[in-house]
């Protein structure tokens, strides 16, 4: 077993099954994204897909839940448009989701809300617990999933069932979402991991250049024009970051408190 071990993400490679676990690891933050653990994941990822020995890889979070709950407002509420275009934010961790050529499988306990949902989606399969809870509430706080929420949740669901979630920012079970299609199985909380992890060592024994051409046969019909939608989102994403009303939602939401929109 090879290990690495960061702040706020690790890493056990199973040498013996090939398989990779990737574990989320910021409890105090629920699992949030801050920009040092997406640049540490986006790192991971590619250190993984260099790694002849892994054949696949399964994200997880922490093992009673969270899975992540999406971005760390208060380190988002320093972010003006400029900044976000001048650093690309979000953008090394999409792109590294985007190259990584290996089966990988979220493993999702508890809550997977807004970038912890999208990198959900980011995965080839996902496992969930049965009462798992999956969300985009970003409008809530007033601006729009930016790591990939809306081109792959109308992918995955329709226009029509993808509207309906991102716009009133509600949530939905994993049994839900495996009802729409959208999640592969669920399971009761104490055997996802343990059924991903089956499902990991079991497409690592197939053919690892299989499984690349594979994956890579599967994204091109589903992602033929991904990535210009991609492209439209991000910056849409950053426009919200001058709207008076994500200001005001992320200050409500940092103080506790249900937030005033003036709809600008």
């Amino acid at each position: 077993m090879t290990d690495r071990v960061s702040q706020d993400v690790q890493v056990k490679i199973d040498d013996a099954t090939g398989v990779a676990v990737v574990r989320l690891n910021r409890p105090a933050k629920r699992n949030a994204f801050s920009q040092a653990m997406i640049t540490e994941l986006a790192l991971v990822l590619d250190h993984l897909d260099e790694v002849d020995m892994v054949r696949a890889v399964v994200l997880a979070g922490s093992p009673d839940g969270p899975f992540c709950a999406g971005m760390d407002i208060k380190e988002l509420s320093q972010l003006s448009t400029a900044e976000a275009h001048r650093i690309q934010f979000l953008k090394n961790l999409t792109d590294a989701f985007a190259r990584f050529s290996k089966p990988i499988i979220a493993a999702v306990v508890g809550t997977a809300l807004g970038g912890g949902f999208e990198v959900a989606l980011a995965c080839d399969i996902i496992y969930a617990a049965e009462d798992a809870t999956f969300g985009l509430p970003e409008i809530k706080i007033g601006t729009i999933p930016g790591a990939g929420g809306t081109q792959r949740l109308t992918r995955a669901l329709g226009k029509h069932k993808a509207m309906e979630f991102i716009l009133t920012g509600d949530t939905a079970t994993g049994r839900e979402f495996e009802r729409l299609g959208l999640v592969s199985k669920v399971f009761p909380r104490q055997d996802v991991e343990v059924k991903a992890l089956a499902l990991a060592e079991k497409i690592a024994q197939r053919s690892a250049a299989g499984a690349r051409l594979a994956k890579q046969a599967i994204l091109a019909a589903e992602n033929s024009h991904l990535a210009a939608g991609m492209g439209a989102e991000r910056s849409l994403y950053y426009a919200t970051f001058s709207l008076e009303d994500f200001r005001e939602g992320q200050a409500a939401f940092l103080q506790k408190r249900a937030p005033v929109f003036r709809h600008a």
